[in-house]
């Protein structure tokens, strides 16, 4: 490896770990004084405070990193440009797309580092966060919302149940499903809505197919209104605390998505979030080829200057990504084109400026 490309590599990790630890301490500093009162009022021990915030660093940490990483290739790249760095490397026949290598290396790094956080530590600490803003905190009884979205619970012999809406104070299920397995799948309820009543679930408008072993419908019935034996699981149970997407690890929705898809119902936005746990860590590559190019021609102004235009940039970036995530659970573009549209168009821009700035 070349001594400029150790400089460079090291010049550039120091500013990152500068951001990524600014970031952080602002982002918990505010939090601490939104959530101040309800720490003082509940006489939460400073253990767990500080706990209920270690938790959220692997959170901080996902969403901080794009936007420290593209500050961080403004102001490297802006520095090396404003001391003439980068005119002494054109003269010694090193293109700008070269000097911007060790940066991508590092991109990439902080991309995989991502991938791992956001698969194996994220989902258990957002948990945590969760359980302790809940029961150490709020000092609730780890009561739920009455209304709970996309119901998902695995039951009592073999049951999985999901239901896009679960009201918990009438106790009702809308469009539920109900599956039971055993190795394969031996019987599936489709019902307009479950309700628990005189301690039973009482199932409305619903069929129930029972598959043979090759997985054909063996036979099927109507139930109008009535209870079905198998269903032994309490409201307390499936009203558990439900994971987003967003919670759960990549193989945890991969699951999900099976089982929705194979019960019938639709899960494109589940896709769609499959997508962008892919996706969303790589902008941490994307965003180099963006803001190499723009500091390489910005030789006035220093931190404040890069700081502004990186936020801007990045507001700009994320409003884009967000757009087409809702277009994607809406249906109009792809699950796969929702989640990559943000980083494919805002890759070619980034090359695009980088071929304009080598002929300058």
């Amino acid at each position: 490896m070349k001594i400029l490309d150790k400089y460079s590599m090291r010049e550039f990790t120091k500013t990152i770990l500068i951001a990524l630890f600014a970031f952080i301490t602002i982002f918990i500093t505010l939090d601490v004084v939104e959530y101040v009162d309800d720490f003082i009022d509940n006489d939460v021990a400073v253990p767990t405070v500080v706990k209920f915030y270690a938790f959220q660093i692997p959170h901080i940490f996902i969403l901080s990193v794009p936007v420290a990483i593209l500050i961080s290739a403004l102001l490297t790249v802006g520095q090396m440009a404003r001391h003439n760095e980068l005119t002494a490397m054109k003269a010694s026949g090193i293109r700008l797309s070269r000097a911007v290598l060790p940066l991508l290396v590092i991109g990439i790094i902080a991309s995989l580092v991502s991938l791992v956080v956001g698969e194996i530590l994220m989902p258990r600490t957002d948990t945590e966060v969760m359980r302790i803003k809940a029961g150490e905190i709020k000092k609730s009884s780890g009561s739920s919302p009455r209304i709970q979205r996309n119901i998902s619970y695995r039951g009592k012999n073999g049951l999985f149940y999901f239901a896009p809406e679960y009201d918990t104070r009438r106790q009702v299920m809308k469009e539920v499903v109900i599956e039971k397995w055993d190795e394969t799948l031996l019987f599936r309820i489709n019902a307009k809505t479950a309700t628990w009543r005189d301690s039973v679930w009482v199932l409305s408008e619903a069929w129930v197919r029972w598959f043979s072993d090759d997985g054909e419908v063996d036979r099927e019935q109507f139930i109008a209104q009535d209870t079905f034996g198998q269903i032994r699981d309490y409201p307390r149970d499936i009203s558990k605390e439900q994971k987003d997407p967003e919670e759960m690890s990549y193989w945890e929705l991969q699951s999900l998505i099976t089982r929705i898809e194979d019960s019938g119902a639709d899960a494109t936005r589940y896709r769609v979030g499959l997508q962008m746990k892919i996706a969303f860590p790589f902008t941490n590559v994307i965003v180099i080829l963006l803001g190499a190019p723009l500091s390489a021609r910005l030789r006035r102004g220093g931190i404040a200057v890069g700081a502004g235009l990186g936020l801007g940039l990045c507001f700009v970036y994320y409003g884009f990504i967000r757009v087409g995530q809702a277009l994607g659970d809406h249906g109009v573009l792809s699950p796969l084109l929702a989640a990559w549209i943000g980083n494919f168009f805002f890759a070619v821009a980034g090359l695009i400026l980088l071929i304009r700035a080598e002929k300058h």
